[in-house]
């Protein structure tokens, strides 16, 4: 029995790291609509080795179908170079359509392929319906600036404090009581709190101590 536990913890770790690829499956495709196909595969019994397809009218394929040749190949050429997980080529569909394609191998806890990862973006897809999926709705209204790219934690830090007191000075000025205990309820709200060193720079550039902002973040957790 005991030789055998391994065995299935081994299991249950390719299980776990397949289901988070099902997951990202689904978010792939939200992100970029019907024109893309994205696919699972489970190295198990290749005959069925679809677990998961999203937009499967593409190649008119569902859960069950077996493995393709070209992800034969790819797995083949992983054998022999074992660094390349990833390959994109061109092919086309059953349908006559152009598809550009991606498939990453997926490793098990033992660092074996344990599944494929596919990307299918079918090329032949009506560019407005595309568009309609990529942009915005409203007459195409851009939306307001909604999440902010850095290349460091510094200034990620600096400016969620500054749009944190930029958005506090809209109802309450620097001289009322309660200023500075809403900006760090503001920054609390939008998980600031989770960057590291994020109390001490708060401390630094607020003036206040660290103990009255872990004070203010105990009473926001109602600890």
């Amino acid at each position: 029995m005991n030789d055998k536990q391994p065995t299935l913890i081994a299991q249950d770790v390719d299980q776990h790291i397949l289901q988070s690829y099902l997951h990202l499956a689904d978010s792939i495709a939200h992100l970029l609509g019907e024109c893309c196909e994205v696919v699972v595969h489970q190295l198990g019994e290749l005959s069925s080795s679809v677990i998961k397809i999203v937009n499967g009218f593409h190649t008119g394929r569902s859960v069950g179908a077996p493995i393709t040749d070209k992800a034969l190949k790819i797995l083949k050429d992983y054998q022999k170079a074992p660094k390349q997980l990833e390959q994109s080529y061109f092919s086309t569909t059953n349908y006559g359509h152009l598809v550009k394609s991606t498939t990453h191998i997926i490793l098990g806890g033992n660092g074996k392929p344990i599944g494929l990862f596919c990307i299918n973006l079918n090329l032949s897809y009506p560019l407005d319906k595309i568009m309609a999926n990529l942009m915005p709705q409203q007459n195409l209204a851009i939306p307001p600036k909604d999440e902010t790219f850095v290349s460091n934690h510094q200034d990620m830090m600096k400016y969620s404090l500054s749009k944190a007191i930029s958005t506090v000075e809209q109802h309450i000025t620097p001289h009322q009581k309660n200023y500075k205990k809403a900006i760090i309820t503001h920054l609390y709200g939008n998980g600031f709190f989770e960057l590291k060193d994020a109390v001490i720079f708060v401390s630094d550039n607020l003036n206040l101590t660290k103990y009255a902002i872990y004070k203010h973040l105990r009473e926001l957790k109602g600890e």
